[in-house]
């Protein structure tokens, strides 16, 4: 039984440090951009007049924008459908340590998905910048991971 609670304590760890992520993001989804505003001072849609893109910039940063924000999207609702499944199955009456487990390994994959989807976003956005464009959005970035930060601290 002692082993038990020790994985159960170690699933406990696993999903607040993964579902932190995916909870922060699900809730500035549902607050419709308002922790855009902390991490970067503007809205999403602002961020084109940041870099100062021109009409042509312009126009493929919102196709490719679209795009990757309903995949985001997507993958923040199966993130939150199996962390809720996941919730559920840890405070049920009888936990079955395999489905938890599955269902984790659903987050870290889903998680790592969302991952690589955002640096492929990020590398064709870097073709499209002029260094300037590139260095503006860096820092815009480089707020974004300062600003996350100064949440967790508090």
């Amino acid at each position: 039984m002692k082993r038990y609670w020790v994985h159960l304590l170690l699933v406990l760890s696993l999903l607040v440090n993964a579902g932190v992520l995916a909870g922060a993001w699900f809730q500035a989804w549902r607050a419709e951009g308002a922790t855009e505003l902390t991490f970067f001072g503007m809205g999403h849609e602002r961020v084109p007049d940041y870099l100062k893109l021109d009409p042509t910039q312009r126009e493929r940063w919102h196709v490719m924008e679209r795009d990757f924000v309903k995949t985001l999207n997507d993958a923040g609702r199966d993130i939150q459908t199996h962390r809720e499944r996941l919730v559920r199955e840890i405070f049920s009456t009888q936990p079955d340590a395999d489905l938890i487990e599955r269902e984790r390994a659903s987050i870290f994959a889903l998680q790592a998905a969302q991952q690589r989807n955002v640096i492929a976003q990020l590398l064709k956005e870097r073709e499209m910048l002029s260094p300037e464009q590139r260095t503006a959005l860096a820092d815009l970035l480089l707020k974004q991971a300062s600003g996350a930060q100064q949440l967790h601290v508090r």
